[in-house]
């Protein structure tokens, strides 16, 4: 086998062993049965596993955790949520970083500031 065959092999063995790691840390942060320590550790976990090998954060985890201090964020306990103007907003109690998910409806961005 030539080394160009094996480096890629590697390559996307070292991707797959990620992903996976990825779907055992998202489910570890899904299940509400574990310590709130571990399913915090997971979230940071998951956050450095991504970004050492160049993944998107998993879609069902990826509005839950703080992009400024990787804190997973609980609604209630470790974050504020509120709704304004059809618009989500989230705050990081534990860093203070906010978060403004989905625009709003249309008319609301133009009457806004009149």
């Amino acid at each position: 086998m030539s080394r160009k065959r094996a480096r890629s092999k590697a390559k996307s063995q070292r991707r797959n062993n990620a992903l996976k790691a990825q779907q055992h840390l998202s489910s570890v942060i899904g299940d509400v049965s574990m310590p709130m320590i571990a399913r915090k550790n997971a979230a940071k976990h998951l956050v450095r596993t991504s970004s050492r090998n160049r993944l998107p954060l998993p879609i069902s985890q990826r509005h839950w955790i703080c992009r400024s201090c990787t804190e997973l964020m609980i609604p209630g306990v470790t974050s504020r949520v509120r709704i304004r103007d059809g618009q989500r907003i989230i705050t990081c109690l534990s860093c203070g970083k906010i978060r403004r998910l989905g625009g709003g409806p249309k008319w609301h961005r133009s009457n806004r500031n009149v």
